[in-house]
């Protein structure tokens, strides 16, 4: 090395200081990708080689764990490992640590050997960040770098369910869905058994709930049932026997996962209905009418009463979900016994029937030492004293609960519906609800701001659901779910403070060789920086890159979407087309032999923009006007008069809606972006719904884009002045904390928007 003349040893040494820092910061992000993301990690000097032969010490009570270790590491490694309590010496010890209570444990990696400590479950979760620091390509030599890692979780509740009513899923299916929810330290299985498509476990008292009930897509295909037109397909038909389901919690035990069973209840019943017709709510208008609700008469709650009690004997879990979601309540109006009943108890409106119908099955659970969940709806008419609620329909109910000091599992549209296509609903599998990225999932907070810190401690955690009516088979399942699961693993366990959505980014693609070792078909992470582009270029140059290696993109520059045929390429790839008007890219990108694939387009639109240099007197921040309307055009707003109007400076929070109005809440702003040095820039939004902006006459972001499903950004030659700039957008509290808008040069600096942002 050749030092400068100039250069003192202080300075020297602070370089050195800082390139070794660089140097380890890359190691971090290299080596410990662990999701979630631990509460500290420190890297240690070295390496601990894993080999055959090898011992793993344990203490008497903890052997299971171990064997669980032991049988990974041959099924995907090759390597055999013998296990020995008590030993003089190891190679890997778990020992248990009797002040650890809450899942949490340490893991400590050096050159010479691996120790975890915690309870029985911290040890578990200790192997499985040992499982994700392993090589993922399953081959020789077994490195692992050393560290030490102090975790726990943030919080009891990190949840998945798996909807098996609208699509049977088997027993071995449901064990891998299991083992990949244990990867990531997932620890609630819900698992939801009953619904109108099918009713999937055998209850020896009602055998026809599953000779007939399970079989809806048979009896369908007959003409006796009504035609499943909401399923992608005819319906999957198949149900779990007592021992199927014995082996399964087994299995969900060894791994630490509890399983939650769902037995629907007054809605969503329509398959119970049909194998025993008494149970459901009868018309006294004689209009025939299909039937999903239950009769809420003394035979049904014998009926339902008796379903739980077999379910209660084969589910060790304190919590038993009763459903109470989408109950069509008014059907109850035409119900001699709904009405009978509503004069006996003085109630006055079909919603306190739910409430009475859910509080007596309370009733019942609480017997039988049992707990009750159930889904939002279940605060309508009156709250079970003891219920857990599960928020889904957004978060209010869910905050409405916990301000009433019950138990909340937050679940809410849209974040954690993984039924929603994942990218652009046009290139995506078919789904319910719109487009749902992973990035979406991970931005979301459980604890909502609404909430006191008091109330807050009633959020018990997170959940993520998937419902089966477009989801036929088990690829198709984990293509949906994952990676998105992941993102709520980091968002039940990891610290608030330590997320990092780029981080996250960074160790999610590093996941891929392990979906491979597991045999796992998640969805793929998209090409690098795709996104629509405005730009007054005459000549568009890009290069496409991807994170994982043998990736191949087969492309067109026609608007047409290739297919397997097209001739492949690899990454990176450079796309240099002269420009126009338009021009439309879209892309096939494929991995692993083609099995797997998504698509992506990016529109590239030229436009023209000039700047005006005789503009002067200009103040800092932006003019905006508030309008509150229930108008949905924004060409419409200068036709009324504005509720607020102001400057927007940087970074102040910008004008949010107050929850929960009925009206839209526009915003409108104008001014001037002011150029100090001609050059090429870069403008994008932080919005996760875009506005509209122009910049004079040229329109450079769209609206109702999610940035994270269609991302877009101008690239633009600027020219020394100011560039008129005017937008709309709806406020609301999701983007009150986010940039309107950033500037930056192409070299990647970030301009200070109080610098270049004015108004008149």
């Amino acid at each position: 090395m050749v030092r400068n003349k100039n250069s003192s040893p202080k300075n020297f040494a602070a370089a050195i200081t800082a390139l070794l820092l660089m140097c380890l910061c890359f190691t971090v992000n290299a080596q410990f990708h662990i999701i979630p993301q631990p509460l500290r990690l420190t890297p240690k000097p070295g390496t601990f080689t894993l080999k055959n032969n090898m011992v793993i010490g344990i203490d008497a009570d903890n052997k299971a764990t171990a064997i669980y270790l032991q049988s990974y590491l041959a099924k995907n490694y090759n390597l055999h490992l013998k296990v020995r309590i008590k030993p003089t010496a190891a190679a890997i010890y778990l020992l248990l640590d009797s002040n650890r209570t809450k899942g949490d444990y340490f893991l400590n990696i050096s050159r010479s050997s691996i120790k975890i400590t915690g309870n029985s479950n911290g040890i578990f979760y200790g192997i499985q960040s040992l499982i994700q620091l392993l090589p993922q390509d399953g081959a020789a030599p077994f490195r692992l770098a050393a560290c030490e890692i102090v975790d726990e979780p943030r919080f009891q509740w990190r949840g998945l369910s798996l909807d098996v009513s609208r699509h049977f899923f088997t027993v071995d299916e449901v064990k891998k869905y299991i083992d990949v929810m244990a990867h990531y330290k997932l620890n609630v299985f819900h698992w939801h058994l009953t619904d109108d498509e099918g009713w999937r476990i055998q209850i020896d008292k009602y055998p026809l709930l599953t000779d007939v009930g399970s079989k809806i897509s048979f009896y369908e295909k007959q003409g006796k049932f009504r035609k499943l037109d909401n399923l992608i397909d005819g319906g999957r038909d198949g149900f779990y026997t007592k021992a199927d389901i014995r082996e399964v919690l087994k299995y969900a035990k060894e791994r630490f996962v509890t399983v939650l069973p769902e037995i629907e209840m007054p809605g969503h019943s329509e398959a119970a209905i049909f194998a025993y017709p008494w149970l459901g709510c009868k018309d006294s208008t004689g209009a025939k009418h299909r039937v999903r609700m239950l009769d809420p008469g003394d035979s049904t709650f014998t009926f339902m009463q008796n379903v739980l009690t077999e379910v209660i004997d084969l589910f060790p879990n304190q919590y038993i979900h009763i459903g109470g979601d989408e109950a069509e309540v008014v059907d109850w109006l035409k119900s001699p016994v709904a009405v009978a009943l509503m004069k006996k108890e003085g109630l006055t409106r079909p919603e306190q029937v739910q409430s009475y119908f859910i509080k007596r099955i309370e009733k019942f659970l609480l017997s039988k030492n049992k707990k009750l969940v159930g889904w939002d709806e279940i605060l309508q008419g009156g709250l079970a004293e003891s219920a857990t609620v599960m928020s889904w329909e957004g978060e209010a109910g869910g905050i409405a609960a916990a301000k009433m000091h019950h138990p909340v599992v937050m679940t809410p549209l849209p974040y954690m519906y993984f039924d929603a296509p994942q990218a652009n609903e046009s290139l995506e599998p078919i789904g319910w609800n719109p487009p749902v990225p992973w990035q979406m999932v991970y931005n979301y907070e459980p604890q909502s701001k609404q909430l006191s810190t008091g109330d807050a401690k009633y959020i018990m955690g997170v959940q993520g659901n998937i419902w089966a009516e477009k989801v036929p088979n088990l690829k198709h399942l984990e293509y949906m779910v994952y990676p998105r699961a992941l993102a709520v693993a980091e968002l039940g366990w990891t610290a608030k403070e330590n997320k990092d959505i780029g981080r996250f980014a960074d160790k999610l693609n590093m996941q891929y060789g392990l979906f491979k070792l597991w045999g796992l078909n998640a969805r793929l992470p998209n090409i690098e920086n795709m996104a629509d582009v405005y730009t007054n270029h005459d000549h568009y140059s890009f290069v496409l890159n991807y994170p994982l290696k043998g990736a191949q993109v087969r492309y067109s520059i026609n608007g047409k979407m290739p297919d397997s045929t097209a001739a492949a390429a690899g990454f990176p790839l450079k796309i240099d087309e002269a420009l126009t008007d338009t021009l439309k890219l879209s892309a096939y990108t494929t991995w692993l032999l083609g099995h797997q694939h998504i698509l992506q387009r990016e529109m590239v639109k030229h436009v023209v923009v000039d700047a005006d240099d005789s503009i002067g007197n200009l103040q800092p921040g932006l003019n905006f006007s508030l309008y509150k309307t229930k108008e949905v055009s924004y060409r419409k707003l200068d036709t009324i008069a504005p509720a607020a109007a102001g400057i927007l400076s940087f970074p102040q929070p910008l004008v949010a809606a107050p929850a929960g109005s009925p009206l839209f809440n526009w915003v409108k702003v104008n001014g001037f972006i002011k150029i100090d040095t001609e050059d090429d820039y870069q403008l994008t939004t932080g919005f996760e719904e875009s506005p509209l902006l122009f910049l004079g006459n040229a329109k450079v972001m769209d609206r109702e884009r999610n940035r994270y499903v269609e991302p877009q950004k101008a690239l633009l030659h600027l020219k020394k002045g100011y560039y008129a700039i005017r937008g709309y957008y709806l406020a609301d509290d999701t983007n009150s904390t986010q940039n309107l808008l950033q500037l930056q040069t192409v070299g990647g600096k970030v301009l200070d928007p109080g610098a270049y942002l004015y108004h008149m």
